[in-house]
Formats: structure tokens, C-alpha cells, sequence
């Protein structure tokens, strides 16, 4: 049995104008005047054996004269390959030709490759890229200077990273079709040849008139990212929010413990307990403050003079003050060091953060601003949530993160944990030592500083 051979994709260079390839038509797609909307030329991505892959174009009086209509998706043998004289004949599949080639860049690694270009800089190349889709928008118009178009919104996310997509075009109600039809979850998306830019520090995601969007695709790299999420024990937002609701269920049935008991009788990771003390003593050497994310309110990382957090991840370019303020506490039966988190502080102390360091810098006091020296002698009754390092590490630091409404036997609603604080961040941000950021605890967690109590 005789075998044709083909030239691979790899080895084309401009040699020779006579190459004969054996290759699938992933993707196609035309180009378009912007004058007259006359069809410039039609585009290919031909995939071969090998794995190799090149975009191919042909105007119109070439590839209307094809003798084998093109499809996408079909194996064809181009044969003289040149613009000039190329023959395209249709054959067999043999299931030797893979039927996609993707090359992903990591949701993680966007926000760098984005930033590379300057703001109306086109992007270099396009970039494939894989992930969850969350708040799905259904397909909607949008008036831009181009007139009305229809677009899709929505999110792509994987266990720590998230960035808005926009879908243009053609794809625009393909997707919307497919979505609403019921799909595992979560729903697994591959955007092929995406362009990726930076607007307002974050990243957006847009389709080409090259895109290609597949939802749960039959492909390995699907599977494989459904194993990436369980295992880094990805939550849905849906799943996300029944976790939360059940989390609220359980807190209305909350034991009240003793600080001797927190310290004997720690128990699994996020259990929550309620407790009453007396503050003894307010750690100077520790700062009672930290900037954080205004969209996940977690730590950020100071980056020149702007910030960035690593959960979202993206860079803001102010960042709100939260509390974290470690006393020490006690009762009738023991004393521990206590970390009173941004919500139970300020219930505590009537204040924000904020406020509290914009006040202490205009009328400077020793040591600690006023609010927080007034925490001495005061007993409060708050929730303590144990994490991992209370249960498997025995650290007897504990965080507050609320207070405890003891009249009703269930957390008193937090109504200031809704309030933005913006119209009180302080924008000069020249003024702030930043080096104090480094020096914040993270929280019980991390922090092994204790207050020891006076004799």
C-alpha cells in the first residue's frame, strides 16, 4: 500500500511556491472592508499531523474558484500551495489530523502580557484562554461609535483569578444559543485567539473576528481543568452563597465558650463560638491597621504607589484602611491575645479605620489614637472563628470577626459592614508611610507576636 507524503506546516518558508499539506481547517473566518463591507479576503488555520498550525489567506477570485467548498472542521489536501495556484481537494479524515491546537496563557499570567502594550497599542499576537464562565449575561445591545451591536457579557474564572469577557460578532449568538442549553457545571470555556487588554487597571477580554468559543469542548485540556478545579477546591458562586446561607444557619446555634475553654478545646477549621471579655491591653508594637482590596477587602501588596492584590488579582490605585487591632483579653478563667478583624473593631469602637488614622494624623497622639486607648477595661462579646492554625498548629491568637447581640442569642446584623468607605479614604497617598504595611499582621494565622500581661 503506497503512501502520499505531504510537506508539514513546520518546514513552509518562502523556498518554494509549490508545497503540498495535508491539513484541518480549525477556524475560518473573512475579512471585511470597513469602507463598503465588501468581503476582502477569506482567513484559514490549517492544523497538520504534527501539531503545527499557520493562519493561510485567500481573496475571493481564489477561493471562489476551488473546485471542494471549504468547511470548517473539514481535512483537505492543498496541493500547490501558493495564492496564485493553489487546488484544494477534500479527503478521507483518517483521524490522524487533531482537530484543535490550543496554547493557553494562564488567567494569572493576563494582567502582565496586557500590560506590555500602551494604551491604542494593538496587541502582537492573539491569546487562547481557559476557565469558568460565571455571571452570564444574555445577549443584549450595546451603541458603540460603530452604531448598535449585540454583545455577551460575562466572566472567566479559575480558583484564583477572574476577568471580564466581552463577545462580539458573529460568536455573539452562537454563544448565547449554547449557553442557554443545559451544560454540565461548571461550564468549562475555551476562547480561542482572544485579544487581551488592560481598562482601569483590570483586565478585558475580547473576541476577534478570529475567535472561537467552546463550551465544554470533548478535549482533554477540559478535563484536565476540571481536575485543576477539584483539586484547588474550586466553588461555584452559586455554591459559594449556599455555603455562606448555611454557615449563617449554623452561627444562630453558636456555643459560648470561656477563654480557657478556646484554649482546651479548639476544634475543626472556620467552627464559630461566641465569648465575653475584658480588654486588658492594646499591642502598640503591631500595627492596628492595613490597606486592603475594596472589592475582596483581603491584604494588598504595595506595588510604587499603587497597590495590588493577589486574590483577585488586579491593581487598584487606592486601597481603604481596615482594622485588625491585637489586645489582650481576659476573663474569670484565663487570658489570651485576641485580634479584633475590621468588623468587630469598628462596631467596637464606633469608627472606621479610616477615620480613625485620618483623626490620629491631624491631632497626633503617643502611642495609639484615642479611640483605641479608650478599648481598655471595656468587655465586649464577640464571635471567634477558629482557622488552621488555632486547630493544627495550637496557636492560641484568635480572631474576632464580629460582635455577639447576646440578647437574641445570634450575630446582631452588621449594617456598617455594607458601607463603602470611600467618601473618607484618605487620596494622599504620598503622605502614607507605606512601609508600614509591611510590618501589619495577617491575622491569627500568621502572627506569633503576643501581648504578655503585667504583673
Amino acid at each position: 500500500m503506497e503512501y502520499a507524503v505531504f510537506n508539514l506546516i513546520e518546514y513552509l518558508d518562502q523556498s518554494t511556491t509549490n508545497w503540498k499539506i495535508k491539513a484541518r481547517v480549525t477556524r475560518m473566518w473573512t475579512s471585511v472592508s470597513s469602507e463598503n463591507g465588501s468581503v476582502k479576503g477569506y482567513n484559514v488555520i490549517l492544523l497538520d499531523d504534527d501539531n503545527n498550525h499557520v493562519h493561510a489567506f485567500a481573496y475571493p477570485n481564489i477561493w471562489n474558484g476551488f473546485k471542494t467548498p471549504v468547511i470548517e472542521g473539514g481535512v483537505y489536501v492543498f496541493d500547490q500551495f501558493s495564492v496564485k495556484d493553489a487546488v484544494v481537494t477534500a479527503v478521507e479524515d483518517d483521524g490522524m489530523t487533531p482537530a484543535y491546537k490550543f496554547e493557553f496563557l494562564d488567567l494569572g499570567d493576563l494582567f502582565v502580557e496586557a500590560s506590555k502594550y500602551q494604551p491604542q497599542q494593538q496587541p502582537k499576537f492573539a491569546i487562547d484562554v481557559i476557565g469558568v464562565i460565571e455571571d452570564f449575561e444574555p445577549l443584549t445591545k450595546l451603541d458603540t461609535k460603530f452604531g448598535m451591536r449585540d454583545i455577551v457579557k460575562f466572566r472567566i474564572c479559575d480558583s484564583s483569578n477572574q476577568h471580564k469577557v466581552s463577545v462580539w460578532g458573529d460568536l455573539v449568538v452562537l454563544s448565547n444559543n449554547i449557553y442557554t442549553k443545559k451544560l454540565q457545571s461548571p461550564v468549562i470555556a475555551i476562547i480561542k485567539s482572544t485579544k487581551v487588554i488592560t481598562f482601569m487597571n483590570t483586565v478585558q477580554i475580547g473576541t476577534l473576528s478570529s475567535s472561537k468559543l467552546y463550551l465544554n469542548l470533548d478535549d482533554e485540556s477540559v478535563t484536565d481543568m476540571r481536575m485543576r478545579l477539584k483539586e484547588e477546591g474550586y466553588l461555584s458562586k452559586r455554591e459559594k452563597y449556599l455555603k455562606a446561607e448555611k454557615s449563617e444557619f449554623v452561627q444562630t446555634f453558636m456555643e459560648r465558650m470561656t477563654l480557657k475553654d478556646l484554649n482546651e478545646k479548639l476544634t475543626y477549621d472556620d467552627f464559630k463560638i461566641y465569648t465575653t471579655f475584658s480588654v486588658v491591653k492594646v499591642d502598640e508594637d503591631v500595627a492596628w491597621w492595613f490597606y486592603s482590596c475594596n472589592k475582596c477587602q483581603q491584604e494588598v501588596e504595595r506595588l510604587d504607589r499603587r497597590f495590588r492584590c493577589n486574590n483577585c488579582p488586579r491593581i487598584i490605585p487606592v486601597a481603604p484602611k481596615r482594622f485588625r487591632i491585637m489586645v489582650l483579653a481576659e476573663d474569670d478563667t484565663f487570658s489570651c491575645n485576641v485580634i479584633l478583624m475590621d468588623r468587630a473593631a469598628r462596631r467596637i469602637v464606633g469608627t472606621s479605620a479610616t477615620k480613625a488614622y485620618n483623626d490620629f494624623e491631624k491631632a497626633p497622639e503617643e502611642g495609639l489614637p484615642q479611640v483605641l486607648k479608650d478599648l481598655v477595661e471595656k468587655e465586649v462579646t464577640v464571635i471567634i472563628q477558629f482557622n488552621k492554625a488555632n486547630v493544627t498548629e495550637d496557636s492560641t491568637i484568635f480572631d474576632a470577626n464580629d460582635i455577639f447581640d447576646t440578647t437574641t442569642q445570634s450575630p446582631s446584623p452588621s449594617e456598617s459592614a455594607h458601607i463603602s468607605e470611600s467618601s473618607s479614604i484618605n487620596f494622599s497617598v504620598n503622605s502614607v508611610d507605606l512601609d508600614a504595611i509591611d510590618h501589619t499582621p495577617g491575622s491569627a494565622k500568621s502572627v506569633t507576636i503576643k501581648i504578655k500581661k503585667e504583673k
